[in-house]
């Protein structure tokens, strides 16, 4: 059997202990070249540790590396996981902080609103060296990416890089566990059809796994009147704005609260957030920040300083595993592997949007590739509110790549949280002039 070599590039970021306990289901992986990429020797030390004492839970002959540059890590590589972020929550901090000194206020800016844009900005100059490194010492891997915003930087890959990408987001997956446990199923229970950007995906279909009934009417009658979609509790995810949607847009909106109102701005205004019990990340950010994320990560990876929230009732159900390695064991086995959320092209999984944006799509691995299954098409509200973040991706993949400031500015003004060309223009300066480091060439 083939040795494989996997490089993990953000070893530290928590994502690499999925990553380990995954090695250790299948067969291929007993042999693998396992490296671990970090420019923070901690983190990276801690990565280690942490994936090493898991893979002792069973017997196999992993080999584990670990390298705090890339380069020393990516010859010769068949697959590159990515999960990898400079000064994270400091960073988020400002992304907020910025547009609010120009009067745009957002609860969460990480794939959505001007903090996704800006958020994006720096993460795709980031990956332009992953992408060259790749290009240069391992053209033919695959890269399977978990950094956010994943559509934003799925489309730059799509149009920039030759690099044959899919990005991993367990959005779809994960929440659909928990919405089931919430309601009385157990975590894989449901079997659900969805397509849209990546955290804001459109119920299409759900349906009790091993029948042939659909079950979307009994779904959101127990959706309207659970409790978890009226009240608020500590520790479960927020999902009163999901009900406010579905009710508007009679179609059930996959994300959560804080991740979909980064594209829908338009239902509650910030004078309303403390009636319905929402408020803005930013100070949030801010104490993250304070503590220094590379700490809390390394703790998070360790397990310390974590309460278990009330759901998943069992966050090690093999229900909840990410899934880049069924990818690889289905690219290199040819084994046809079903995937209920993927970002690849659309390529008519909805299909009335273009075939050649990126959409988190249900997916079949077969014949080397990842393909996308048909779903249908959006409803006209859904499909707008789509169809505009899909362009944002692409202007925002063009404007990068060509330091295009006035394409910049145009993007703030299409963003539906802006309300003046001059709050873009004023954005884009402060945003610009804060990230100078990281946004060389605009």
């Amino acid at each position: 059997m083939k040795k494989l070599k996997i490089v993990h590039i953000g070893a530290g970021s928590g994502f690499v202990l999925a990553i380990a306990r995954e090695l250790l289901s299948h067969e291929m992986f007993d042999n693998a070249d396992f490296y671990l990429t970090d420019p923070a020797p901690d983190r990276l030390k801690s990565a280690y540790e942490a994936v090493t004492a898991e893979l002792a839970k069973k017997p196999n002959h992993i080999n584990v590396q670990c390298f705090e540059k890339n380069t020393d890590a990516l010859p010769d590589a068949d697959y590159v996981i990515t999960s990898c972020e400079p000064n994270r929550y400091d960073n988020w901090y400002h992304d907020l902080l910025i547009p609010e000194q120009f009067g745009c206020y957002q609860v969460k800016g990480e794939n959505g609103a001007p903090g996704g844009i800006i958020h994006a900005t720096r993460n795709i100059i980031m990956f332009k060296q992953i992408l060259a490194d790749m290009k240069r010492l391992c053209p033919q891997a695959w890269l399977l990416n978990f950094t956010n915003p994943m559509s934003f930087l799925c489309t730059y890959f799509k149009n920039y890089s030759d690099i044959r990408a899919l990005g991993f987001c367990h959005q779809v997956h994960g929440s659909f566990g928990v919405i089931a446990e919430m309601l009385g199923w157990q975590p894989g229970d449901l079997e659900v059809i969805s397509a849209g950007v990546n955290h804001l995906n459109w119920l299409f279909d759900v349906r009790v796994k091993g029948t042939r009934e659909p079950i979307m009417e009994e779904f959101l009658a127990k959706v309207r009147q659970s409790k978890y979609w009226h009240e608020r509790f500590k520790s479960i995810p927020e999902q009163n704005f999901t009900l406010k949607v579905l009710d508007t847009f009679n179609m059930y909106p996959i994300g959560y609260d804080d991740h979909i109102i980064e594209y829908m701005p338009f239902f509650w205004t910030k004078e309303e957030w403390e009636k319905y019990g929402i408020f803005s990340h930013t100070e949030t950010y801010k104490r993250l920040a304070e503590k220094k994320s590379h700490v809390l990560e390394v703790q998070r990876l360790l397990g310390k300083e974590y309460t278990k929230p009330p759901f998943p009732v069992d966050p090690d159900h093999p229900y909840y595993a990410e899934k880049p390695c069924a990818a690889i064991v289905a690219l290199e086995t040819n084994t046809p592997t079903y995937f209920d959320a993927i970002n690849i092209k659309n390529n008519g999984a909805v299909g009335n949007l273009p075939d050649d944006v990126i959409l988190d799509v249900p997916a079949l691995c077969i014949g080397g590739e990842v393909r996308s299954i048909h779903v249908g098409n959006l409803p006209d509200g859904p499909l707008e509110i789509c169809r505009r973040q899909t362009h944002l991706h692409e202007m925002l993949s063009h404007a990068v790549e060509n330091c295009d400031n006035s394409l910049m500015v145009q993007i703030l003004c299409l963003c539906p949280y802006i309300t003046s060309v001059t709050q873009a223009e004023n954005i884009w300066k402060a945003y610009k002039e804060y990230y100078k480091d990281y946004l060389p060439g605009f």
